[in-house]
């Protein structure tokens, strides 16, 4: 099924707000930094979701989704937000997880700075 403009907008930002919550939910517990800000994260890679939904029929990331991957990946911070939603587990719609994690690859940047997720 297709989504129009303002449906694909609300998807996207139901999603998002999701995973913030799932990652917000993940790093509550007390640290002595401030926790990064996931909710917004999480968003600067808003144009990566066609690419990360198990429908899509997209065969590689956009062009801005790439520019916002690399930024992304070389951020600590949003690389944080990113593990703590992949360890969520729950959207509100389907993701591909397969897709997240290849997203740097895909984009031209390393892949290993997704092995923190899993340490």
């Amino acid at each position: 099924m297709a989504l129009t403009g303002g449906a694909t907008t609300a998807a996207c930002i139901l999603v998002l707000l999701a995973l913030a919550d799932a990652a917000g939910a993940a790093t509550r517990a007390p640290a002595p930094a401030p926790a990064p800000d996931c909710m917004e994260a999480l968003i600067s890679l808003a144009d990566c979701l066609d690419y990360v939904t198990p429908s899509t029929k997209s065969a590689r990331p956009s062009k801005a989704c790439c520019t916002e991957v690399k930024t992304a990946v070389g951020t600590p911070a949003t690389v944080k937000c990113l593990c703590a939603a992949m360890d969520a587990k729950t959207t509100p719609i389907p993701i591909n997880m397969t897709r997240v994690l290849a997203l740097p690859t895909a984009c031209g940047q390393s892949a290993s700075v997704l092995n923190k997720c899993h340490g």
